[in-house]
C-alpha cells in the first residue's frame, strides 16, 4: 500500500468517439440500403423466374401441340402424297401406249386386208421419221441420230436446239446446210404418194406431220392459209423450207407467225430476217422448244380429235410430246389405232399392227 501511486486523470475524446460513431453509422447505413437493394433485385428475379417459368410452362404446352400438328401434318402430308401417286399412277397409265399389269397387252397383228375393213370414214395419219426413210431421209434416231463435221461428231438431239443455235449459231446452221443439201433429190417414196391421193379422194383426212422435209407437204394440195402454213397439212415440228425472225419481230399472240423461204445455205449460211435486219432462225421446233398455236396451230389441231375415229400411225417411235399424246387420246376415246411399222410400239388401246415399211403397206391399205 506505501507504493500505490494513483494514474492521472485522462479526458473522454466525445470528439473522437462522435467521427468513429458517423462513420459507422454511414457504413450501416450504406450495408443496410445494399441489403433492402440486393432484396428488392431479388424479389424482381423470383419474379422474372416466375415468369420464366410460367413461360416455359406454356412453351412446353405450345411444343406438345407443335408436335401433335406435325403428326397430323405429317399423316395429312403422307396420305395426300399416296393420293397423289395414285392420280399419277392412273395418268400414266391413261398416258401410256405399253402394256403392263394394270393395262394388259390388247393389240394385235394383222394383215393389210384385215386393217383396211376396219378403217372408218374419218381418218387422222399420224407421220413419223419412218416414212421418210425409204426417200433417204435419216430419222435422226440411233445411227442416224449423230452428225459428224470434220473431226467432231454431235448428237442431233443437241444440235437441233434453240440453246445449241444460241450458243453455236454457225455449227447449228451448218447442219441445217448439211440437211438441205441432203434433201435436194430426194423424192417421194409410195408411201408419201398413197398418203396424198388418200387425201385427195378423202379431203376430210387429217394429216399430221413430225417430218421437217417437206417432201410429203410438196404432193398435197397447196392452198396455204398463210405463208408456209398449209391447209392440208399440219406440220407440228415446222419446215426446212422456212424461216422465221429469231426475234419473232412480227409475232401476235395466237396468230400464225410471219414465215419467209429459206435462202440456199451453201451461198448464205447466216440468213437475217427480211423485215427486220436481225438474225433469222430455221422453222422447226427444236427439242428444247415447246408446241404453240403460233407455228403449228396444235390448240387447232387438238380441237379435231373428237372428229375422228380412226388413227394410222405410221413410221414413229412417239417419242416426241405431241405425237404420243394424240395416239393416248385415241386409246382413251377407244377408237380405231392402225400402226404401221417394222416393229409396232403400241400395245394397248383397240390397236391393230402392220409389221412392215410403210412405202410397201401404204399404197395397198389406203387404195
Amino acid at each position: 500500500m506505501d507504493n500505490y501511486e494513483p494514474k492521472p486523470y485522462q479526458k473522454f475524446d466525445w470528439e473522437e468517439y462522435n467521427r468513429k460513431s458517423a462513420i459507422e453509422k454511414e457504413q450501416y447505413e450504406k450495408i443496410s440500403k445494399e441489403i433492402q437493394e440486393t432484396q428488392e433485385r431479388s424479389k424482381q428475379t423470383l419474379a422474372s423466374l416466375e415468369i420464366t417459368f410460367k413461360n416455359l410452362d406454356e412453351a412446353k404446352t405450345q411444343a406438345r401441340q407443335t408436335v401433335d400438328n406435325i403428326d397430323k401434318f405429317k399423316k395429312q402430308f403422307s396420305d395426300a402424297m399416296d393420293k397423289l401417286l395414285e392420280n399419277i399412277g392412273r395418268s400414266m397409265g391413261a398416258n401410256n401406249i405399253k402394256s403392263d399389269e394394270q393395262n394388259p397387252k390388247t393389240a394385235q397383228e394383222v394383215t393389210v386386208e384385215q386393217a383396211s375393213k376396219l378403217i372408218t370414214k374419218n381418218v387422222l395419219i399420224l407421220c413419223g421419221a419412218g416414212l421418210s426413210y425409204a426417200s433417204g431421209v435419216p430419222t435422226f434416231r440411233g445411227k442416224d441420230g449423230y452428225w459428224t463435221k470434220g473431226e467432231d461428231t454431235f448428237e442431233c438431239q443437241k444440235v437441233l436446239t434453240n440453246e445449241f443455235l444460241t450458243s453455236n449459231p454457225d455449227l447449228c446452221w451448218e447442219w441445217h446446210k448439211d440437211f438441205q443439201k441432203m434433201l435436194i433429190n430426194k423424192k417421194p417414196n409410195a408411201g408419201h404418194i398413197a398418203i396424198a391421193n388418200y387425201k385427195k379422194k378423202n379431203p376430210n383426212t387429217l394429216i399430221v406431220s413430225q417430218n421437217i422435209d417437206n417432201i410429203l407437204t410438196s404432193i398435197l394440195p397447196q392452198k396455204q392459209i398463210k405463208h408456209g402454213h398449209y391447209e392440208s397439212i399440219y406440220e407440228i415440228h415446222g419446215n426446212i423450207k422456212y424461216m422465221r425472225c429469231m426475234k419473232e419481230c412480227t409475232l401476235k399472240k395466237d396468230e400464225l407467225a410471219t414465215l419467209y423461204d429459206m435462202p440456199d445455205l451453201t451461198k448464205n449460211l447466216r440468213p437475217k430476217c427480211p423485215q427486220c435486219g436481225e438474225d433469222a432462225r430455221p422453222h422447226i421446233l427444236f427439242f428444247d422448244e415447246s408446241y404453240t398455236n403460233e407455228n403449228c396451230r396444235i390448240q387447232e389441231l387438238q380441237e379435231k380429235y373428237d372428229n375422228y375415229d380412226t388413227i394410222i400411225v405410221v413410221g414413229t417411235m412417239l417419242e416426241t410430246g405431241c405425237a404420243k399424246s394424240t395416239v393416248c387420246k385415241f386409246i382413251k376415246k377407244k377408237a380405231i389405232i392402225i400402226e404401221i411399222n417394222p416393229e409396232p410400239i403400241i400395245e394397248v388401246g383397240n390397236t391393230y399392227q402392220i409389221k412392215g415399211k410403210s412405202e410397201e403397206i401404204l399404197p395397198k391399205l389406203l387404195k
